[in-house]
């Protein structure tokens, strides 16, 4: 009996040794947390260090001082709070005890813009309310916007649609439509087409519109035209280019123009 005792109070210390060591002693307290790729550094570290502790009861009790706390690998998913980032890793650096956090936000590649249309009828379209949004190359509308000039960032306004779009979802609920819609707009910024601005003038047609010159183009969104850039880039050298009136690609595996 005592030298079970003895045995089992051995453990116990050993134990308590290991908890202390883990939880209390200074071996694992993290010297510092840094953030790389991104000026809202006290934001990543907050939704990252809660999301953390929410998934695990371990880490809860570790608290983020604790180097143990934070995951040896890159985070599996980004914390919903930080949809504005398209990419965020985590490392340790055991020997100076620091997390270094590396963050990629996602960047602007397209301006989305909404357009209400007053109720009086002679309201010029200039006049249209409009709100407008950043959406990365992948369709993820990520932050308010002001309506941009210029032909670097291509623009889609939509008119007299909805009145609103949610951050950290993609424009469309159908991924269809999106991978459709990102595709048409790529294919066109290849060419030689001096095209920026798009339209929809009403989303439930699934249909989009954009002109270069007098010239118009008609889309669906449900599909995608084949060997488009092909398609545009002759349509670009063709001798009658000037005196065409629209090209419509609305009709699947079929060209219209005029």
């Amino acid at each position: 009996m005592l030298k079970f005792m003895t045995i089992f109070s051995i453990f116990v210390l050993l134990v308590a040794g290991v908890i202390y060591f883990v939880f209390y002693s200074h071996f694992f307290l993290v010297a510092a947390v840094e953030v790389s790729g991104s000026v809202r550094a006290e934001e990543i570290k907050d939704a990252l260090s809660n999301n953390l502790a929410e998934t695990s009861k371990i880490r809860y009790l570790l608290g983020s001082d604790n180097l143990l706390f934070w995951p040896p690998k890159a985070m599996g998913q980004i914390p919903s709070s930080l949809y504005w980032l398209e990419d965020i890793k985590i490392k340790k650096d055991w020997q100076q005890k620091k997390i270094i956090i590396e963050a990629k936000e996602r960047r602007p590649w397209l301006l989305w813009c909404l357009q209400t249309r007053t109720n009086a009828d002679n309201v010029p379209r200039q006049s249209a309310i409009k709100k407008c949004y950043w959406v990365d190359e992948q369709g993820v509308v990520f932050s308010p916007a002001s309506e941009a000039e210029g032909f670097i960032v291509p623009k889609v306004f939509e008119e007299d649609g909805r009145q609103q779009l949610i951050l950290s979802q993609s424009f469309y609920d159908n991924p269809q439509l999106v991978k459709n819609t990102l595709e048409i707009i790529k294919q066109i910024k290849k060419s030689s087409l001096a095209v920026n601005r798009f339209l929809v003038s009403n989303a439930d047609l699934q249909e989009m519109e954009t002109e270069t010159g007098k010239l118009k183009l008609y889309f669906s969104l449900r599909f995608l035209p084949q060997n488009l850039n092909k398609i545009l880039i002759d349509l670009a050298g063709r001798l009658d280019f000037p005196k065409l009136e629209y090209v419509d690609f609305r009709v699947e595996n079929r060209i219209y123009y005029k």
